[in-house]
C-alpha cells in the first residue's frame, strides 16, 4: 500500500480527530426522560404472550404482567408520539400502534420498532387513527389523518393496506373521500370490516366495506340509515359470522344535545335495519364487543351493559368502570374494561379486578412547569384542565406534594400560568376570567378592572404584575396591572391593540417587568412611563439571574447586550428531520448554554458561544406537543411540559 505523504497524514489525523470529537459530542447529548406518569387513559388494548398491552393517550404503549408494568414503548424508545390511540396485534406477536405521529410496528420479543408509512409520506405530520391487523399473515389496514388541518380547516384522511412488505392505497371503490371511523376483524374468518362517512362535495353518506382475502367489497349505506346520520361510532361482528352491528351517530340540529348513538344491524348484503332492541343513547359509545352471545356496549359515564332485544342489562354496578374508554374480549381473561385510571377485568358477578397498578397521584397529561421554589426542590405546574399542582423532589425523585383541582378545590375554569407568591402562597390565572390567590386552603379572587382578560402573572419586588389582553369587541384594554404589597394598583396600557401580550412576563427584583407582546418587549415599572425594548413579536423572555443573561424568542431569537435586544444568529446543521416551526420558549443554564424550544416540538441546543450543538426530537425523548420549559438552577435540569404527552426532564451534562 502506498504510504501517506506528510500533508495527507496530517489531514487524515485531523479528520480522525474531528470524527472522534463528533462521536464524543453525540455520546454526551442529553435525552429526555419522563417525570412521573400521566393518567393511563387507555384507548385500546391487546393481549400478546399473556401480557396485557394498553395504548395510552399520553403515556405511550405499556405492557403489564401480574398487575405490574413490565415493558414500555415511549418517546425515545421507538414511538414518534406518546399519544397512542389505536392498537392491533399480528399473529407473530408484533404490535401495530397508531400514534399521533403515525403508524409504528413494534416487536416486544426483540424490542424493535419500525415506522410504516406510504411512499413519500415520511416526515409528514400524519396521525394513525384506525389500525386493523389480520388474524393470519402480516396484513394491516390503517388510516392516516393530517395532524394540522388545511387553510379551510379540513384534515385530509387516507386509507392504506400493508401486506408485510409494502404499503398501497386501500380503496373499496365507493368514490368520494372516505373517512373510516370504526373497524374490526372477524376472528373466525379473518375478514376486515370497516365503516365511516363518505364525503362527496356537500353530501355526507355512511359507508361499509368488507375485505376477505383478496375479495374487497363496499356499500353506500343510504337505504335504512337513520335520518341526519353524521358518523359511525362503533362496529362489532356477531359470533355467528352472519351479521354486523353498527352504532351510527345522528344529529338532528346544530345543538350538540340533539346527538344520538343509534344501534343498527347490517346483513351480509349491506342492508341496514334497526337493532332488535331499538336502542339509541345520548351518551357517547366508547366500546362495542361481543362477549359470548352478549353484545356489550360501553358508554361514557353510563357504565358497561349487555344489550339484547329486551334492552340493557348492567354488567357491573361498580363506579370504577362507569366511565369506560375501551373494551376488549380476550379468550383467557374474559371481558376487559379500560378507563382513564386503570384496566379492569369484569368477573361473572360484575366485580372489577384491576389488571394495572392502582392509580396514584398522577401528573395531568397537559401539566406545564411554570415556577420553582426552594432552589428547585419544589416545582409548580399548571394544567389547563386540572388546575395547578406542586411537585416535591425527594430521595426517590419527584412526587406530587399538593394539588388544587378544578371543580373540587377550585372553580371550574380553564387555568393558565401560575406563580409562587410566598412560602405558602400561589397565584393561579383563570384564563380570561380572573386571578386566584391560593393560601391556607382558601382561594381568593384578586381585584381587577371589570372586563380584564388575565393571561399571565409574575411576582416582582414590592408586588405582582398581571398581563391582560383585550377582546376583538372592545371592553377593557390590553395592558399590565401592578398590584403592590402596600395596596397600590397601577395599570399600564399597551401602545395599541396590536401590542397585545403574546408571551410571558419577566419580573425583576426592583419591581420592573418585561412583557412579551406582538410588537416586542415592553418594560414597565411601578412608576414612570413604559418603554419598548425590541420590535419583533416575543413569546417568551428568560433571565438567568446567576449570570444576568437574558434571551427572548418569538419571531426570532434575541439576547440583551446591556442596552438593547440584538439577534442571535446560528446555523443548524445537519438539517432537522422535520420542520422546526418557530421558537416558542427558551432557558439559559448556569453554564451560559441555551435550550430553545420550537413549535414543532423540537429542542435546539446552543453552547455558551451561542453556536448550534444539536437538535433533539422525539428520538431523544422530546414530546412533539412540547409547550413550555422550566430551568432548575444549579441542577442543569430543564423540565419540559407538553400539551398531550406529560412532563419530561432533560439534563445536559
Amino acid at each position: 500500500m502506498r504510504a501517506l505523504s506528510k500533508r495527507s497524514g496530517r489531514l487524515a489525523a485531523a479528520l480522525l480527530a474531528a470524527a472522534a470529537c463528533g462521536h464524543a459530542v453525540a455520546a454526551a447529548l442529553p435525552a429526555a426522560r419522563r417525570v412521573l406518569d400521566p393518567p393511563l387513559a387507555g384507548a385500546a388494548m391487546s393481549v400478546v404472550d399473556g401480557r396485557l398491552w394498553v395504548a395510552s393517550r399520553g403515556g405511550g404503549l405499556i405492557g403489564f404482567d401480574g398487575g405490574k408494568r413490565s415493558m414500555r414503548f415511549d418517546l425515545g424508545q421507538g414511538l414518534p408520539s406518546a399519544v397512542v390511540q389505536e392498537l392491533a396485534a399480528l399473529p407473530d406477536g408484533r404490535l401495530a400502534a397508531g400514534t399521533q405521529g403515525g403508524l409504528v410496528l413494534l416487536d416486544p420479543r426483540q424490542g424493535g420498532a419500525r415506522a410504516i408509512a406510504p411512499p413519500g409520506m415520511d416526515g409528514h405530520a400524519m396521525a394513525a387513527d384506525l389500525v386493523l391487523a389480520a388474524t393470519r399473515g402480516s396484513e394491516l389496514i390503517f388510516q392516516l389523518t393530517q395532524v394540522d388541518p388545511d387553510a379551510e380547516g379540513q384534515a385530509g384522511t387516507s386509507l392504506w393496506h400493508w401486506d408485510g412488505n409494502r404499503v398501497q392505497a386501500w380503496d373499496p371503490g365507493l368514490g368520494g373521500a372516505l373517512v373510516a371511523t370504526a373497524g374490526t376483524v372477524d376472528r373466525g374468518d379473518g375478514c376486515f370490516h370497516l365503516a365511516g362517512m363518505r364525503v362527496d362535495g356537500a353530501a355526507h353518506q355512511p359507508w361499509y366495506a368488507r375485505q376477505c382475502g383478496d375479495q374487497l367489497r363496499g356499500w353506500r349505506l343510504a337505504d335504512g340509515a337513520p335520518a341526519a346520520t353524521v358518523g359511525v361510532a362503533a362496529i362489532a361482528r356477531a359470533p355467528d359470522g352472519r351479521s354486523t352491528t353498527l352504532v351510527m351517530v345522528t344529529q338532528a340540529s346544530a345543538d350538540p344535545a340533539s346527538r344520538r348513538h343509534v344501534v343498527m344491524s347490517l346483513d351480509e348484503d349491506g342492508r341496514l335495519s334497526p337493532h332488535c332492541s331499538r336502542a339509541s343513547f345520548s351518551e357517547q359509545v366508547t366500546g362495542l364487543v361481543y362477549s359470548g352471545p352478549d353484545l356489550v356496549v360501553a358508554r361514557s359515564g353510563a357504565g358497561v351493559h349487555a344489550l339484547g332485544c329486551a334492552g340493557l342489562r348492567a354488567l357491573s354496578a361498580d363506579a370504577r368502570v362507569s366511565n369506560a374508554t375501551a373494551l376488549l374480549r380476550d379468550a383467557r381473561l374474559g371481558l376487559l374494561v379500560a378507563t382513564d385510571a386503570a384496566v379492569w377485568q369484569l368477573g361473572p358477578d360484575g366485580t372489577p379486578l384491576a389488571l394495572t397498578p392502582a392509580p396514584g397521584r398522577d401528573v395531568p397529561v397537559d401539566a406545564l412547569p411554570v415556577d420553582y421554589q426552594a432552589s428547585g426542590a419544589l416545582v409548580l405546574l399548571a394544567s389547563p384542565t386540572a388546575g395547578p399542582l406542586e411537585l416535591a423532589r425527594g430521595a426517590q425523585g419527584w412526587k406530587v406534594a399538593r394539588q388544587w383541582r378544578a371543580g373540587i378545590e377550585l372553580p371550574d375554569a380553564v387555568y393558565g400560568p401560575a406563580a409562587y407568591a410566598g412560602p405558602d402562597q400561589v397565584l393561579a390565572v383563570q384564563l380570561s376570567q380572573g386571578v386566584l390567590r391560593l393560601r391556607q386552603g382558601q382561594a381568593q379572587a384578586l381585584p381587577l378592572d371589570a372586563g380584564a382578560q388575565p393571561l399571565d402573572v409574575a411576582v416582582a419586588g414590592g408586588g405582582m404584575w398581571i398581563a391582560t389582553g383585550s377582546t376583538p369587541f372592545g371592553g377593557a384594554a390590553a395592558g399590565l396591572h401592578f398590584l403592590g404589597d402596600d395596596g397600590r394598583h397601577r395599570f399600564v396600557a399597551l401602545p395599541d391593540r396590536q401590542a397585545q401580550p403574546s408571551g410571558r412576563l419577566l419580573a425583576w427584583p426592583d419591581g420592573r417587568v418585561w412583557a412579551g407582546t406582538r410588537l416586542g418587549i415592553i418594560e414597565a415599572g411601578a412608576a414612570g412611563k413604559p418603554r419598548r425594548l425590541s420590535a419583533d413579536r416575543v413569546e417568551a423572555v428568560f433571565r438567568n439571574s446567576a449570570r444576568n443573561l437574558i434571551g427572548a424568542v418569538g419571531a426570532s431569537v434575541q439576547r440583551w447586550d446591556g442596552e438593547r435586544m440584538v439577534p442571535v444568529l446560528f446555523a443548524i446543521a445537519p438539517a432537522p428531520a422535520r420542520a422546526l416551526g418557530h421558537p416558542v420558549d427558551l432557558v439559559i443554564d448556569d453554564a451560559g448554554r441555551w435550550v430553545i424550544l420550537f413549535s414543532g416540538g423540537q429542542v435546539v441546543l446552543l453552547d455558551a458561544q451561542r453556536q448550534h450543538v444539536a437538535t433533539l426530537d422525539e428520538r431523544a425523548g422530546i414530546p412533539p406537543s412540547s409547550r413550555r420549559l422550566l430551568y432548575l438552577p444549579g441542577s442543569r435540569e430543564v423540565l419540559i411540559g407538553s400539551a398531550r404527552e406529560g412532563l419530561f426532564s432533560l439534563t445536559w451534562p
